[in-house]
């Protein structure tokens, strides 16, 4: 029978690899879908191109995941794209539609002193599995140190 000693850190880091290459084609995913705009078409050629701005109004959607059950998401291990554990979800916060606004978490501390508390919005969030992955390293999860 194999040693559990030697396997789970193999296993282990055999998972951060995997869930590294999956973060790193996340970020070019978000900025081409940010980048395309289905609800303004594009300018006909020959059009002047102030026609075309003035007929569309720019509007600022808050960024949801509609896949995101907030009650799945309590109490989960949250874990940044370097395969650091940041901490674990202790809140939800939802919009009126249901849909995930914001992640609470809580990390860290000695004895119930010196907690950090992070407010990550719901795009940076996805469930893998037991434990939600961050779309970013633990350092830039500490600009949303509450």
């Amino acid at each position: 029978m194999r040693n559990p000693k030697r396997v789970l850190p193999f296993v282990t880091s055999l998972m951060s690899l995997m869930v590294v290459g999956a973060a790193a084609q996340t970020p070019a995913d978000q900025s081409k879908a940010a980048t395309a705009s289905p609800a303004s078409p594009p300018a006909a050629q020959g059009a002047p191109a102030q026609a075309a701005a003035s007929s569309t109004t720019p509007v600022t959607p808050v960024a949801t995941v509609p896949s995101l059950n907030p009650k799945e998401l309590q109490g989960l291990d949250v874990f940044a794209s370097g395969g650091q554990q940041l901490g674990t979800v202790t809140k939800v916060d939802t919009l009126p539609d249901g849909k995930v606004k914001d992640v609470e978490l809580k990390s860290g501390g000695f004895l119930g002193m010196f907690k950090t508390t992070y407010v990550v919005p719901a795009d940076k969030v996805a469930k893998k599995g037991s434990r939600i992955e961050l779309s970013m390293t633990s350092d830039q999860a500490k600009q949303f140190v509450k």
